[in-house]
């Protein structure tokens, strides 16, 4: 008996693919954005949940940007950084960094990538 191993494995880029892919990520990070921002105020949000919804600028200014290589998820509005940094008065809230993780685990692609918040 004789066996011959199987030849070398070569894995394929194939960019059509991979940006369907990360469209994908966009799409579910930014359902989970809106869904959890849509919670109308009163009453403020607790320290670590999403920012509830006062006049809705918020959540009508959410954008994602997809490359070749990236997703980007995010919001024009000034106050967007006060709810994602914190302050001194108040605690940091779920912002587009926990959408983007959110939105990787719906689509069920967070074991194949991996984020970096910029």
């Amino acid at each position: 008996m004789q066996f011959t191993p199987w030849r070398e494995f070569q894995a394929v880029k194939r960019p059509e693919v991979i940006s369907a892919w990360l469209r994908g990520i966009a799409k579910a990070s930014e359902q989970a954005f809106r869904a959890g921002a849509s919670r109308a105020y009163p009453p403020a949000s607790a320290p670590g949940a999403w920012p509830a919804r006062r006049s809705g600028g918020l959540l009508g200014s959410i954008e994602t940007e997809v490359t070749a290589s990236s997703v980007t998820i995010g919001t024009n509005q000034r106050y967007s950084k006060f709810l994602r940094e914190g302050t001194s008065r108040m605690a940091r809230r779920k912002m587009s960094d926990n959408a983007l993780k959110e939105g990787m685990f719906r689509a069920r692609l967070g074991r194949w990538v991996e984020w970096q918040r910029l």
